[in-house]
């Protein structure tokens, strides 16, 4: 989706509407000149050899990243065959 000026409805902690929308609400927080997503794509990380001991990357939901993108930084260890994941941490401990 493209970016816009708009507004966001909120219910029981979920984003349930988008766009211009005009309604009363309970709580109105002023956003203008802010940019509000729900998440972020981490494009640059080094989670390569964390996935064999972290699947989700947790610390990303630290910093607002919902996607992350590995394997572009030159030395990937993703994907991963099933049963060499503590050949490829021993091989990282050196």
């Amino acid at each position: 989706m493209p970016s816009f000026h708009g507004d966001v409805a909120v219910k029981n902690g979920k984003i349930v509407e988008l766009g211009k929308l005009g309604t009363s609400a309970n709580r109105v927080i002023d956003a203008e000149g802010l940019v509000i997503s729900p998440g972020f794509v981490d494009n640059h990380c080094h989670y390569d050899a964390q996935v064999t001991w972290d699947p989700i990357c947790s610390f990303s939901c630290y910093h607002g990243a919902t996607t992350v993108v590995i394997g572009n930084c030159s030395l990937s260890l993703a994907p991963v065959r099933p049963g060499t994941e503590e050949r490829l941490s021993e091989f990282l401990s050196y």
